[in-house]
């Protein structure tokens, strides 16, 4: 049994975890806050979407089923059964487990889950916003190269309290594309296929990586535009954009029932009323993200 830690968590899992930063075992008395294990999962989804997975929830449980990798039920913050499929590859099952799984988790237990990759630096935390494919992950990992922490890349768990709002690290690696890793000096082929159906890498972040939370100032909006560049948000507006960047969307609206849906509107609003959002005007390929990245450095300083 391995144990491990992320976004605030001691997990134990049978299925060993290296992308996640290890535990020396469990303090005497005290247990595991998620136990993941293998095993049996029913009811299956009545059908697959057009993506090839399929999806249900209740106010406690959630089953999330990836075609060719198996089925993952998630209990009340707490426990995670996983049915794998024949023949699945370990990296297939982590790579389900440390996205939408630990993100179902996350949300069960309250946090406000969003589709988001985040640096920090002296303590203070800046997150990126984007659809697949707009470049938070480059940016966030252009800023780890010229020397800020990574926090965490693509699940980003913001706690709000009357004091500000905070992000609990996720986990030490970035997920780019071969181009993007190219640029910011990397060889992609020394750097781990996470999907054989896709050529995205992992990029460990060995250096600046925290456990501790830290403290949310600021978060960016990725939008196309003629010309790059950098706009503020107004609060009202901003609390859209952050609804929006839910990372519930991706289950297709399944779990905005049973009060989810006016609780991420209730935590959204009050985000919203404690950060400042910008929208980060990108255009062109991946090189324009290195020029934004500078825009955002030039930016957060003043």
């Amino acid at each position: 049994m391995h144990h491990y830690f992320a976004y605030g968590l001691c997990i134990q899992s049978p299925l060993a975890l290296p992308e996640l930063t290890p535990g020396a075992g469990l303090e005497s008395g005290s247990g595991p806050d998620v136990v993941v294990r293998f095993g049996p999962v029913t009811p299956l989804p009545s059908r697959l979407y057009s993506a090839g997975f399929g999806f249900w929830a209740t106010s406690s449980e959630a089953c999330h089923v990836l075609e060719k990798v198996g089925a993952f039920l998630v209990r009340g913050g707490r426990e995670i059964v996983i049915d794998p499929a024949p023949g699945v590859e370990d990296r297939l099952l982590r790579l389900s487990l440390l996205g939408p799984v630990l993100a179902l988790i996350l949300h069960q237990r309250g946090r406000l889950v969003m589709h988001a990759s985040v640096v920090a630096r002296d303590g203070r935390a800046v997150a990126f916003l984007g659809k697949n494919g707009w470049g938070k992950s480059t940016i966030a990992a252009t800023l780890y190269a010229k020397g800020y922490d990574l926090v965490t890349d693509d699940v980003a768990a913001i706690l709000i309290g009357q004091e500000g709002a905070s992000v609990v690290p996720g986990f030490p690696q970035m997920k780019l594309w071969p181009e993007a890793a190219t640029l910011l000096g990397q060889a992609p082929e020394r750097l781990p296929l996470l999907h054989p159906g896709f050529d995205k890498r992992g990029w460990p972040a060995a250096r600046g990586f925290s456990l501790e939370p830290r403290r949310l100032e600021r978060v960016y909006v990725i939008a196309t535009a003629p010309t790059p560049g950098i706009e503020r948000v107004e609060p009202r507006e901003a609390c859209f954009e952050l609804l929006g960047h839910w990372y519930g969307h991706r289950f297709g609206g399944g779990l905005l029932q049973n009060g989810s849906a006016e609780l991420q509107l209730r935590q959204c609003a009050a985000l919203a009323a404690q950060v400042s959002m910008y929208r980060l005007c990108r255009s062109g390929g991946s090189s324009t993200l290195l020029r934004l990245a500078d825009l955002v450095e030039a930016d957060w300083g003043r």
